[in-house]
């Protein structure tokens, strides 16, 4: 795939260069997964709980862009610098998180040669990360990096294999992909300008670093797992150890402490300690691999239910279940939200309606991503 980025256009929406009212702390969820660690855990929310959850309203929605020309579809939102940032079928857009109001917006070249991107937010940089569409045997991919306050790219990259996988951690962007006609491949590139900091061939990776360490598992080149896992610094890409297993990594605990990983053979999820590798306790597998972490427990879904485990040896703190299907859970402000009725996170007992979606919750507001709408609700 050619260079995009110079010849994507930009259009900004009038008033963009007035940023939003700062409040005294900035909410963000600067990560699909809140953190660079993917733990759907916001331990700052302090606005929507228990007491308040029912008094939620809309705020304000906007449609977002389409196109039945399309390959790249809506994403979860992000909140960085008071602004929502969210992908389209033609591109990515941010909006003012009080009013909704359009502050810019990033267009594609092509729609139909563009994927829904992987999004993030580091350093003032909002972070696409997506693949080509028009090719199954030699899928490229790409990176760019826009300017969070105006839209404007400020960087590129192409890369010769697809993105399938991105973590984004102290300055540090990672990709990992293969296909039939490339070799598997894990390439790290510096966020503030794209320049590659390292590779590892015949390696991939998942989109979760532990306070700057990453987790790698060996193959042949073309998938087929080798037995070997190896934890990796983000940064400089040195192997801090190796294990004779195929883990992919989930998630992390918030505070970097512990990978939870699912063993690409028996299928199995597993806590593993990040500083030796060494596994802490196994819990039976589970068709779904959507979890979250939020210090306490673990929250994975299952065929329409939701169940709470000890971090600390996998025991099974609650198990409920429900009529509709589940989404990926996110904890906030002693909460549970995973479609279905949001829930208190302590015990699994309904406490509010339903918000079906992607959401993430920040800063009083729930912003929610459905069926090509963006919303915001809040007391």
């Amino acid at each position: 795939m050619c260079m995009l980025a110079w010849f994507l256009s930009v259009t900004l929406a009038a008033g963009a260069a007035a940023s939003p009212a700062a409040a005294a702390v900035t909410p963000v969820w600067d990560h699909p997964g809140y953190d660079a660690e993917n733990s759907y855990y916001n331990p700052a929310e302090n606005v929507i709980n228990a007491g308040s959850i029912r008094r939620v309203g809309k705020k304000w929605q906007v449609k977002l862009r389409s196109s039945d020309t399309s390959c790249s579809g809506w994403s979860a939102p992000l909140l960085s610098g008071g602004r929502v940032v969210a992908s389209d079928q033609l591109g990515v857009s941010a909006y003012a998180a009080d009013t909704g109001r359009l502050l810019w917006r990033y267009d594609w070249d092509d729609p139909g040669d563009n994927g829904t991107p992987r999004l993030g937010v580091v350093d003032g940089l909002v972070i696409l990360a997506n693949n080509g569409c028009n090719s199954q045997s030699d899928p490229d991919g790409q990176i760019i990096a826009l300017d969070l306050r105006s839209g404007l790219p400020r960087w590129s990259q192409s890369t010769d294999i697809p993105v399938n996988d991105t973590a984004v951690d102290k300055g540090v962007i990672v990709v990992s992909g293969g296909s039939p006609s490339d070799e598997d491949k894990v390439v790290a590139f510096s966020a503030r300008d794209g320049r590659t900091l390292w590779t590892k061939a015949k390696h991939l990776s998942s989109g979760v670093s532990a306070n700057g360490t990453i987790l790698l598992r060996r193959t042949d080149g073309s998938e087929a797992a080798e037995g070997e896992s190896a934890a990796v610094d983000i940064v400089s890409g040195r192997v801090r150890w190796t294990r004779k297993a195929d883990w992919t990594a989930e998630a992390a605990d918030p505070d970097g402490t512990r990978f939870y990983v699912r063993d690409k053979q028996a299928e199995r999820l597993s806590a593993v300690r990040v500083a030796d590798g060494q596994p802490t306790w196994t819990a039976p597998p589970l068709l779904q691999s959507m979890i979250a972490i939020d210090g306490n427990r673990l929250y994975r879904v299952f065929d329409q239910g939701i169940e709470a485990l000890r971090v600390t040896d996998g025991k099974r703190v609650w198990s409920v279940r429900a009529a509709a299907d589940m989404a990926q859970p996110v904890r906030a402000g002693g909460l549970l939200y995973s479609a279905g009725q949001v829930r208190k996170a302590a015990d699994g007992t309904v406490t509010g309606p339903a918000y079906d979606g992607a959401v993430i919750v920040a800063g009083g507001r729930i912003h929610q991503v459905l069926d090509g709408t963006l919303s915001a609700y809040a007391p």
